[in-house]
């Protein structure tokens, strides 16, 4: 059973960065340096990034290939796929995307959204940086990595993206000290359009956008990532059967012309989700080249390839040990063509030693 993350821990101010730990699991598939020989199509997410460092070729290749191939899963059906991913031991890890100021967002996280620095990395013969974010440890709660390519101050983040969510015990004190900070305040306080929960819309240096919840005591600050899709029932099934979410709730804005869903692996209260939205009539939507992707938790990531296939979703890196280390992933996109992760659980705890 999934373990609910414990009592995130809240600071104004940036901790020191811990040391920094071996090669990170995603080899930062976000960042553009000489290890993933990124170019201009691959940072718009249209090709799937191919990892170099440290590969090896001829036989030894072939051989990880094969011993790959033996540890793939063969399900007898689509049911029988479908309830292996909802028993699966699953999580929200983090969220990747790319920021051209990485000292600026880092000081806003911290000091307007009371995020901590958990680490810090620069790779210089690759030029890009990384800084981990969060309100508690990565082992049992979801963060951002921010990625910043030497270079690079500014990303198209497109019209796909929507937002991020920040649960908060007072709305108006966090839209306060947004705004004595120098930060951008798009929405003021207060109740939600048909509901009660206060909310408010701030930006980042970058330009992302955050939602403000009122939601004290939460136990998972960092609780939603919106991402706009062009066939709401789709992705629901999608994310259903082959990520094995719940769908937590979904509700209806005629009004407004939109509806939303909230997709997650338990009580979006305690929980980071995933909130996909629909606008009536618009089924595609660009996507720019800022944000990356979505990390999750797997105990199998051979399993997990398999069972994306069957329910409609693309690999674009079968799954396997990452070059040069240990880690097994594996990268898929949904039916709207955005990224996710799988993460080896036992090999991600190892990354975090």
């Amino acid at each position: 059973m999934r373990a609910l993350p414990t009592m995130a821990g809240r600071g104004a101010v940036a901790c020191a960065a811990a040391p920094v730990p071996r090669r990170s699991l995603l080899l930062s598939t976000a960042a553009a340096g000489a290890a993933l020989q990124l170019n201009a199509e691959q940072l718009a997410g249209t090709r799937p990034l191919r990892l170099t460092r440290n590969a090896t070729g001829g036989a030894a290749a072939k051989i990880r290939a094969s011993a790959d191939a033996a540890q793939a899963a063969t399900f007898s059906g689509a049911d029988e796929a479908a309830a292996w991913a909802k028993k699966d031991n699953r999580r929200f890890l983090h969220v990747v995307y790319r920021v051209g100021d990485l000292d600026k967002t880092i000081k806003f996280y911290t000091e307007c959204l009371g995020m901590k620095l958990l680490r810090k990395r620069d790779i210089p013969e690759e030029k890009y940086t990384n800084a981990f974010l969060g309100y508690g440890p990565e082992d049992s709660h979801f963060v951002v990595e921010l990625t910043y390519n030497y270079g690079v101050d500014k990303y198209d983040i497109g019209a796909g993206f929507g937002h991020f969510g920040i649960g908060v015990d007072d709305v108006a004190k966090t839209v306060e000290l947004v705004r004595a900070k120098g930060g951008k305040v798009t929405r003021e306080p207060g109740p939600v359009k048909g509901g009660t929960t206060v909310i408010a819309f701030v930006e980042d240096p970058n330009g992302y956008k955050f939602e403000i919840l009122e939601r004290p005591g939460t136990p998972e600050p960092l609780c939603q990532v919106m991402l706009r899709v062009g066939d709401l029932d789709r992705a629901i099934s999608f994310y259903e059967k082959a990520c094995g979410m719940e769908l937590l709730r979904k509700r209806d804005n005629p009004e407004y012309k939109y509806t939303v869903a909230m997709m997650g692996y338990g009580p979006e209260e305690k929980n980071a989700v995933l909130e996909l939205t629909y606008n009536y009539g618009v089924t595609e939507y660009e996507k720019g080249n800022a944000y990356a992707q979505i990390a999750l938790g797997t105990d199998d990531v051979y399993k997990t390839a398999e069972v994306v296939k069957l329910f409609g979703g693309k690999v674009v890196r079968e799954p396997g040990p990452l070059p040069g280390i240990n880690t097994k992933i594996t990268s898929i996109l949904d039916p709207d063509g955005w990224k996710s992760v799988f993460v080896d659980n036992i090999d991600f705890a190892k990354e975090l030693e």
